[in-house]
Parts: structure tokens; C-alpha cells; sequence
């Protein structure tokens, strides 16, 4: 009688065994792809901001071609109310 009651129990507890593995397996890949997507996004992103960095460097390199000190200092103010990041 004993071997019965064991034996019945046993087939619900691999399912729930198994129903937690394959939850787990599940979850495993779902959060590789986020970690896979969230990186791409970061290198996307930083490249962005190189390529924007860029820009306004060079763009300040032209403001000190100016002649005066009061248009040098009015063109960098230009290039940095163009570049400030919209709130």
C-alpha cells in the first residue's frame, strides 16, 4: 500500500519538476535576449553620442577661427544651446 501511495505521488512530482525546468529554461532565454537587445542598444547609443561629440568639437575648432573673443565666445554659446540635451 505504501509502494501505491509513493507511486502516485511521483509522476505529479516530475511534472511540477519538469514544468519548473522548462519555466526556467524559458527564462533563461528571454533574459539572454533582453541582455543581447540592452547591449546593442548601448553601443547604438554610444556611438550616437561619439558621432555628436564629434560634431560639436569640430564646430568649436571653427569658433576659434574668429577674430575677436566676444564672437568666440558667442559662437561656443551657440554651439552649446544647440547641443544641450532636450529635458
Amino acid at each position: 500500500m505504501a509502494h501505491e501511495h509513493s507511486h502516485a505521488v511521483g509522476p505529479r512530482a516530475r511534472t511540477w519538476r519538469s514544468t519548473l525546468v522548462g519555466a526556467s529554461i524559458g527564462f533563461g532565454i528571454v533574459l539572454a535576449f533582453a541582455m543581447k537587445w540592452l547591449m546593442s542598444y548601448q553601443i547604438d547609443s554610444a556611438q550616437e553620442r561619439r558621432v555628436q561629440q564629434k560634431t560639436v568639437r569640430a564646430a568649436a575648432a571653427r569658433c576659434h577661427e574668429q577674430a575677436s573673443n566676444a564672437a568666440i565666445n558667442a559662437c561656443l554659446k551657440e554651439i552649446e544651446a544647440r547641443s544641450a540635451p532636450a529635458p
